[in-house]
């Protein structure tokens, strides 16, 4: 039994602990904007039904929702923490508060060396012998390659297996480290959701993914952090450096901007949106200003993906970048909850090195809820 289960019991029928405490948010947080009704069905469904119809809800409700309206939800999401145990929210560390401060005010912020270099030469004789599925992200992946010297030349990207990824030394380390849990904590003003863990490789000699290599915003919370480590080192920028366009993750201001340099409104109101014409305009106004973070391997740094950003495909060499995703909720609209396979006494491994501490439980909670079904 789990540290949060041994303090405060199942909480609610069927349902580990912490998504138990995760449902009695969601139900606070959707029922203040209204998406519970007095008299709605979902009182009938079981609480893992319930679990599920929320974050789908929710993640439904942010791919309709205008780009102003999302701070009001993450607030309101924030504001629904008040039900869950003072132990699973503790005051973030005051020695992050710059970091923190730096993603409300610009939208990102450079976190140092993630990984030396020992750690990083466990992690790559780990990964070396482990088969990649061609795709962005492993719950995308259905076709496997034994290496990435048989990825095909019409494919970008390849990631890791989950199991595969999380098994290797230091990776639930670095996504449990108080470090990056501050930074997001402090970011999102109440306890983050870690939703993802993905490591994937980009590769040269490729013409730029019509997606995630231009421009482009990521409509996956209300709220967003993406905390990434260079796997590989980008040692100049043509090596796959990421850009940043500052305070265009927090609309009202980053519109403010655009006004006072003489951009109209009917660039603005692109600029905020969905569509493929939001490449070619940021790349127009935003190539040259973009910040850029590259580096050594072991650099990391954290961006909210919804501000514009975008990453280079590299000139002569794959690149190997690991995200560790933070939000609001688990947005069932957009990513499918890990279906694990494969040995449990490896998932049982992996489940052991997330730390047993309140805090910790609930923000791994869709993680460990996938490690234990396996």
């Amino acid at each position: 039994m789990s540290l949060l289960s041994r303090l405060f019991g199942t909480r609610q029928e069927r349902l580990p602990a912490a998504l138990a405490l995760d449902l009695s948010r969601l139900r606070t947080a959707a029922t203040a904007i209204g998406e519970i009704g007095p008299k709605s069905r979902f009182k009938r469904l079981t609480d893992e039904e319930q679990l599920h119809e929320l974050n789908h809800r929710l993640g439904v409700r942010l791919s309709r929702c205008h780009p102003s309206d999302r701070v009001a939800v993450a607030n309101v999401l924030a504001e629904a923490e008040r039900v869950l145990p003072p132990e699973v929210r503790p005051v973030t560390a005051s020695t992050r508060a710059l970091e923190a401060k730096s993603v409300q005010d610009k939208g990102c912020a450079d976190l140092g060396m993630g990984l030396d270099a020992a750690q990083l030469a466990d992690v790559h004789a780990h990964l070396r012998s482990k088969p990649l599925l061609l795709a962005h992200d492993a719950h995308m992946g259905t076709t496997r390659v034994a290496s990435i010297d048989e990825v095909p030349q019409d494919q970008n990207y390849a990631c890791y297996d989950y199991l595969d990824l999380w098994s290797s030394p230091h990776i639930i380390e670095l996504a449990a480290h108080d470090k990056v849990l501050d930074v997001a904590q402090g970011y999102f003003g109440c306890i983050p959701t870690l939703y993802s863990i993905n490591a994937f490789w980009s590769f040269p000699h490729r013409q730029p993914h019509p997606y995630s290599q231009v421009f482009h915003r990521d409509w996956e919370d209300y709220r967003s952090l993406v905390a990434f480590t260079l796997l590989t080192p980008v040692e100049s920028p043509e090596e796959g450096a990421h850009y940043y366009v500052e305070t265009s993750h927090e609309v009202d201001k980053f519109e403010e901007t655009l006004r006072a340099g003489g951009i109209g409104p009917d660039i603005i109101a692109k600029l905020s949106e969905r569509g493929e014409e939001i490449a070619p305009l940021a790349m127009k106004l935003f190539e040259h200003t973009a910040r850029r973070f590259d580096g050594p391997a072991g650099k990391s740094f954290c961006i909210d993906g919804y501000g514009l950003h975008r990453a280079l495909v590299p000139q002569s060499r794959p690149r190997l970048l690991l995200w560790m995703r933070f939000g609001n909720f688990f947005n069932e609209a957009a990513y499918k909850r890990p279906q694990l396979a494969g040995d449990r006494a490896l998932a049982q491994g992996i489940l052991r090195r997330i730390p047993n501490t309140p805090r910790h439980q609930y923000i791994f909670r869709y993680l460990i809820q996938a490690l234990v079904a396996v």
